[in-house]
């Protein structure tokens, strides 16, 4: 009976070590699947990573590399956490693929966890995978087909929002460029009609009378009366002094005309009028009713005062005209 007793108490020890096992299993647990596992090189395999693990544990994830083995990783998702009652399940996606064929291992993960209170370093590892790649079969009884040409991808509506506004822009850039050359180009320039045979004074004179008796600036054509005026006093300077004057800015012509000696008193009158005329053309400045008839009666002063002497022979007439 005794000896009967004795031998009832290891199978009981065993069965409450196998309970033991099951009422407390191990604390951290992880886990590697696939998604598939017969593919084309270069497709690819997703592997998830899952780790469950108690309350009280911290996990060390590990950082994995750009290949294992001749797998190559190509993304890893974030690490996913779950929490229960009963613990913690973290996981993660690892994008993989091989341009190797045949059959590849991906060994055991590895990770590491500490449990509360133990300083201790524990570790944990998922099972080792096989992954197969397998090659494109090739028919050598059929001829090589050529590469497939460049497809069209269709256009989007960026696109054509972009082409619009590049013609637009050309568009824009051509219409402001004409209207640019259109104010700025230089325009040929009109001499105002003389006959040569005619001295230079007389012409002017005659020409300032009859600009005073169309009374432009009495009409409010006060830009045009100073074209006017000033283009016939440089046309007489250009046949008096033989200055290029219709050529010439105003600081121009009158540092020619002090370059001849003409007196002082005479060429600052004369930078009064043009003066006043630039201002009315670029500035668009209104001269006082008195301030117009001053500048007319101010050039035929000037003319009158700078008739050529009677051996002068003026610019475009020679001595058998002049005779």
């Amino acid at each position: 009976m005794t000896s009967g007793k004795w031998k009832i108490i290891p199978v009981f020890l065993i069965s409450f070590l196998f309970s033991f096992n099951a009422v407390f299993p191990q604390d951290v647990t992880a886990r590697l699947r696939n998604d598939t596992n017969n593919v084309l090189i270069g497709d690819w395999i997703r592997l998830k990573l899952e780790v469950a693990s108690g309350l009280k544990n911290t996990i060390i994830w590990p950082q994995f590399p750009d290949s294992v083995g001749s797998v190559e990783i190509l993304s890893k998702s974030k690490i996913d956490t779950f929490k229960s009652d009963k613990g913690y399940k973290f996981s993660q996606t690892l994008v993989v693929t091989c341009f190797d064929s045949g059959v590849h291992v991906v060994p055991p993960f590895i990770f590491s966890y500490q449990k509360a209170g133990d300083s201790s370093a524990f570790t944990v590892n998922t099972d080792s995978l096989l992954l197969t790649f397998h090659t494109v079969s090739v028919d050598t009884s059929k001829s090589i087909k050529d590469i497939k040409p460049v497809m069209d991808e269709p256009m989007t509506l960026a696109d054509y929002l972009g082409i619009i506004g590049i013609i637009l822009g050309i568009i824009i850039i051509s219409v402001a460029g004409y209207f640019l050359w259109k104010r700025f180009r230089r325009k040929p320039r009109e001499v105002l009609a003389y006959d040569p045979k005619i001295p230079a004074h007389v012409a002017a004179l005659a020409e300032l009378d009859r600009l005073e008796n169309e009374k432009l600036w009495q009409k409010g054509q006060v830009k045009l009366y100073y074209i006017r005026l000033t283009e016939i006093v440089r046309v007489y300077i250009e046949r008096r002094f033989s200055v290029l004057a219709l050529e010439m800015t105003t600081h121009e012509i009158i540092s020619a005309l002090e370059k001849i000696s003409l007196e002082k008193e005479l060429t600052k009158l004369l930078n009064t009028v043009f003066e006043r005329a630039d201002l009315v053309k670029f500035a668009k400045f209104q001269p006082l009713p008195d301030e117009n008839s001053l500048s007319m009666s101010e050039s035929v002063r000037f003319v009158n005062s700078t008739i050529a002497s009677e051996n002068y022979v003026e610019q475009g007439q020679t001595e058998e005209e002049k005779n």
